[in-house]
């Protein structure tokens, strides 16, 4: 378990199930995160969180509330080479707690975390690049635009532009 002062990062457990599927099936967030959304039952969300938590080049956590550990969202690292010293991030936090400061405190948590345990120099990821607050975040944390895939996305019958970043785990 990764703490800070308000979030904290842990392992999943039963009781968070209600809030991963809600986040799973909610369509707006999983566009935001360029997913295709689809139904999510509560078997097919422990098989992700099962599936991601037991693949070594994956780390799954749920963001949780330091006041009373419940769940408000998850951050996943994926791809993690141990030679590039690279890992994929992924981060979704429930519109109910959105806002809070929770996103912004589990990447800062995960950092050192990844670089001095799994040696990760970096981590990089994907975003719309419509999500002006995701953008803005991930800048006010050092990351920084590497990249523009242009009409990448499809979204209904237009394709949108998905911007990659990047930011160094210094220390």
């Amino acid at each position: 378990m990764l703490r800070g002062e308000t979030t904290m990062l842990r392992a999943p457990e039963d009781s968070d199930d209600g809030v991963l599927a809600a986040l799973r099936n909610d369509l707006t967030i999983q566009r935001l995160l360029l997913g295709r959304p689809r139904p999510n039952s509560l078997v097919r969300v422990r098989e992700w969180v099962s599936r991601l938590a037991s693949d070594p080049a994956s780390l799954f956590f749920v963001i949780a509330s330091a006041e009373d550990g419940s769940a408000v969202g998850f951050l996943q690292i994926t791809h993690m080479d141990p030679i590039d010293g690279i890992g994929r991030l992924g981060i979704a936090v429930h519109p109910d707690s959105a806002r809070r400061g929770h996103g912004r405190a589990a990447i800062r948590l995960v950092g050192p975390y990844l670089r001095d345990v799994f040696g990760l120099r970096k981590i990089v990821l994907d975003v719309r690049a419509d999500n002006a607050a995701a953008l803005n975040l991930y800048r006010s944390l050092g990351f920084r635009e590497v990249g523009v895939w242009r009409d990448h996305h499809r979204v209904g019958d237009s394709y949108l532009d998905v911007v990659s970043m990047e930011a160094f785990l210094t220390q």
